[in-house]
């Protein structure tokens, strides 16, 4: 069966570029507008941002209709059959998109460039330390990976994140998703391993999760770290065993900021507890908020599971006010997986993961209902459209939504001189896509205005920014990734 629809897939292909005609330039299209599956206009110069290299020459990938190509990608090479698809209602996709890396695989074309292949076989590598330079959005960037698979466990060999990263003074911590700390100094360059109980607590959760048959053990452990500076406070969140109930739930440690030692104890646990759960779906972003923090809390659910309600007075699918004594309220609700959170002067944005495609980006505000499991932009996994997409007058529509998905993470607003034309934009990572989106909002800072993008090659689980603001990013394969201003760049 397989082979059937690789043969009708390259039969297809073959057929729908065979045609004698305009190759894709960026010289060529300067007569044809389109759009993006975000919904952004493409115009003259704006398609050099979406042409992709090949072994066979220039492409443009669309996001199409199941009744137009199965897998919904349409590769084209010419300006007639580009003009054909948008009119038949594809939207353009970012030609390193993984859908359409996976599609020009399976046709046997390569579509990446040779040289992010060559860095993706030495990040597969045991120890690395590889420097690059991307194109982005209004910046250029130069960026160095630094292996830390000797600190760290790679995602892909335990489903546990990588690594989560915090920006304290001139250092960077590394908390990893086992436990363990390490700190490197931005400035020299040394690393130094923190003496922490963190490793052990994780280590005493004797994580066992078996759901359906699937072992969801390996995906349990740390799911975020954040600096308290006005209290000087390393928080953890993590998953937590009750060991009265044997069940598992959603937990935060706690220890004074120590340059030679942390000791973590548990503050706090949300009150929901299972004894089997997808941890991924575990949400677990904090921040500190006003005397107290945010806490993001997923919906705890498997994959399959679209249609569960999600109960008011529950904490799961909420964010979550906790006050300086630990006791908590429900701050807003309807919120699938919340993977990012930042505040600023008041103000909350967070991320999260939607179903199949529809990832948000959102205002958080108290006593607002976001949507799920009603409403959501996006199909469940085996594309049955059951949501309602519009969120109505009962839920908060997202700023906006990324379909397909981009496997949403961590977000950062920009301030520093590091990347002068980026201050103010809101930077969002993504372990699908691998890549940061740069979004400039309004100026009532409630509607996106523009989006960048700047492909790095690897899953981005964290960001935070330096002292001297350049991005840090924790990848999960493993690599601490740091990004600066090439010396091209325009100031």
């Amino acid at each position: 069966m397989k082979s059937t629809r690789l043969f009708l897939a390259i039969l297809f292909f073959i057929s729908f570029c065979s045609d004698s005609s305009t190759p894709i330039s960026i010289s060529s299209l300067n007569d044809i507008t389109g759009s993006t599956t975000n919904k952004i206009e493409i115009s003259n110069s704006d398609w050099d941002k979406y042409i992709g290299k090949s072994s066979s020459g220039n492409f443009i990938a669309l996001r199409v209709g199941k009744d137009i190509v199965e897998d919904g990608v349409l590769i084209v090479f010419t300006k007639e059959n580009l003009r054909k698809g948008i009119r038949d209602g594809g939207r353009v996709m970012n030609p390193l998109d993984r859908n359409v890396i996976d599609k020009m695989s399976n046709i046997g074309i390569l579509s990446m460039p040779e040289k992010i292949l060559s860095l993706q076989e030495n990040i597969e590598s045991e120890k690395f330390t590889i420097s690059f330079n991307v194109q982005g959005d209004f910046h250029n960037s130069d960026i160095t990976k630094i292996d830390f698979t000797n600190h760290f466990t790679k995602y892909t060999s335990g489903l546990l994140p990588s690594f989560f990263v915090e920006s304290i003074g001139d250092e960077i911590y590394m908390f990893g998703g086992q436990g363990n700390v390490v700190k490197m100094n931005m400035i020299d360059g040394s690393v130094e391993e923190v003496e922490t109980n963190l490793n052990q607590i994780i280590k005493d959760q004797e994580y066992t999760s078996v759901v359906k048959g699937s072992d969801y053990s390996s995906r349990m452990g740390l799911r975020d770290s954040s600096f308290d500076k006005k209290n000087n406070l390393i928080l953890i969140t993590a998953i937590k065993k009750d060991f009265e109930k044997n069940c598992f739930t959603l937990g935060v440690l706690s220890s004074e900021l120590n340059s030679k030692n942390l000791n973590f104890s548990w503050v706090y646990n949300i009150n929901d507890c299972y004894e089997n759960f997808n941890s991924h779906h575990a949400g677990g972003r904090i921040k500190q908020f006003n005397e107290g923090y945010l806490l993001t809390v997923g919906d705890f659910k498997l994959p399959e599971d679209f249609k569960l309600e999600i109960e008011k007075d529950s904490d799961l699918g909420k964010v979550l006010y906790i006050d300086k004594n630990w006791n908590s309220t429900i701050f807003s609700s309807g919120h699938r997986n919340p993977q990012g959170l930042i505040i600023k002067n008041e103000t909350i944005l967070s991320t999260e993961h939607g179903p199949f495609g529809g990832d948000e980006f959102n205002i958080v505000v108290e006593g607002k209902d976001y949507g799920w499991p009603s409403s959501a932009y996006g199909f469940t996994y085996s594309l049955e459209n059951i949501y309602e997409l519009d969120h109505g007058q009962d839920f908060e529509e997202p700023i906006y939504f990324f379909t397909p998905s981009i496997g949403i993470s961590e977000l950062t607003i920009y301030e520093g001189k590091e990347f002068p034309r980026w201050n103010d934009f809101v930077l969002i990572t993504s372990l699908k896509d691998m890549t940061v989106y740069s979004l400039k909002l309004d100026s009532e800072g409630k509607g996106v205005i523009h989006v960048g993008e700047m492909y790095i090659g690897e899953r981005i689980r964290d960001i935070t920014l330096a002292n001297d603001g350049r991005l840090v990013m924790a990848g999960d394969l493993g690599s601490l990734i740091i990004a600066s201003r090439t010396e091209k760049d325009i100031p």
